[in-house]
């Protein structure tokens, strides 16, 4: 054998040699994000967490980031190393393929474009949106959906015990902060029973706790009057009202719907608040079984400011069908309560149980509301 062969066997030799002990020292194998690239789950110990990991050089090392179990993520590559699967989830972030699945998208129910859901949270404020139902998943950037507005349904799924509702592709929202429906008539009279603030409980400022009572009594549990009006938020308390129920004095302005919501939970904690919601919002929710509370004007007044509670317990055609607490009996007809006081009807004495066309509705209604899911 020549010497230039022997050389070209010899460079050859080394070189695999070298190839070789490269890849025992570093274990790595790098294989493109195409070949991997999915959705994965973390799928480890409910509750707990996964480590993140940086790979330098010839090794990895931890990082203080860890991925919920249940939550998902994308799959951008993976690489082998020192016998360790890892999977790239953005970066030079690294996790191990142990733990990380294939996220398959649940079957998602048939809906006909009659179920909606109305954000019941707290006024000027908005409910997180989530890519998939679970708390622990990642939130849609910059997307929230604000207190009484209404979204049409498209899927649903239990997690953990609590319902999601999808709102849009992969927009999922908890039951815990809507009101859920679903729309299956044009007309509705809602079994509502109507109470009076003047009797069995003599409050002629209380109509706010009458209200309330309305609300609540349709759902259950019938509360008493007497308890409700005796323990009613008063001013100084954030939101209370500021004037003796009974009696009227230092009268200045009605507990605002905040407060309201929050009395009412010691009766029934699926009364929420949808200040915010638009007419047709309030059309929908009546038309799917929820009776509304809202702020509106009494018989008696003669200022502009919304210092009374009535409760819309039914639609048909264009109109609310409305009881005002304002009067003895549910049989008081229009003209019988401030009328007498006024001289003249303020366009508000309408009677304890009446219609009311949207176009009035509108005129009196200034956003402040409630409901019960």
């Amino acid at each position: 054998m020549d010497n230039k062969k022997s050389k070209k066997i010899l460079s050859a030799l080394m070189l695999f040699v070298l190839s070789l002990m490269m890849f025992v020292t570093t274990g790595r194998q790098r294989v493109l994000a195409d070949d991997v690239a999915f959705v994965g789950q973390v799928s480890y110990v409910k509750g707990y967490s996964i480590r993140v990991y940086q790979v330098n050089g010839t090794g990895v090392a931890s990082t203080d980031k860890l991925l919920l179990d249940g939550t998902l993520w994308k799959v951008f590559g993976s690489q082998d190393i020192n016998g360790v699967q890892y999977y790239n989830v953005g970066g030079n972030q690294w996790v191990q393929a142990q733990y990380i699945k294939k996220y398959i998208a649940p079957e998602i129910p048939s809906w006909d474009g009659k179920s909606y859901v109305t954000v019941g949270y707290e006024p000027g404020y908005g409910i997180a949106v989530y890519q998939a139902p679970g708390f622990g998943n990642t939130l849609v950037s910059g997307l929230y959906l604000q207190n009484g507005t209404t979204w049409k349904v498209v899927g649903q799924r239990q997690v953990d015990g609590k319902t999601w509702y999808e709102v849009g592709t992969n927009q999922w929202v908890p039951a815990d902060n809507v009101v859920p429906g679903q729309i299956n008539a044009t007309s509705v009279k809602l079994s509502v029973p109507y109470i009076s603030q003047y009797t069995p409980v003599y409050a002629p400022w209380g109509c706010a706790g009458t209200a309330m009572a309305m609300l609540i009594d349709y759902e259950g549990p019938i509360v008493d009057l007497r308890t409700v009006q005796d323990n009613l938020p008063m001013y100084p308390t954030p939101g209370g009202q500021k004037g003796n129920v009974y009696t009227g004095v230092g009268f200045g302005y009605v507990i605002n719907s905040i407060a309201l919501t929050n009395y009412a939970h010691r009766w029934n904690n699926n009364v929420r608040n949808v200040t915010g919601a638009n007419t047709e919002t309030i059309k929908n929710l009546v038309l799917t079984g929820h009776p509304v509370l809202y702020y509106g004007y009494s018989s008696y007044q003669t200022d502009t400011n919304r210092n009374h509670c009535k409760v819309i317990v039914g639609y048909d055609n264009g109109n609310f069908l409305i009881h005002d607490p304002l009067y003895f009996s549910a049989n008081d007809g229009a003209g019988s309560g401030g009328t007498r006081k006024l001289g003249y009807n303020n366009g508000y004495d309408n009677g304890a149980i009446y219609w009311s066309n949207l176009s009035k509705f509108n005129h009196e209604y200034a956003g402040s509301a409630m409901t019960i899911k």
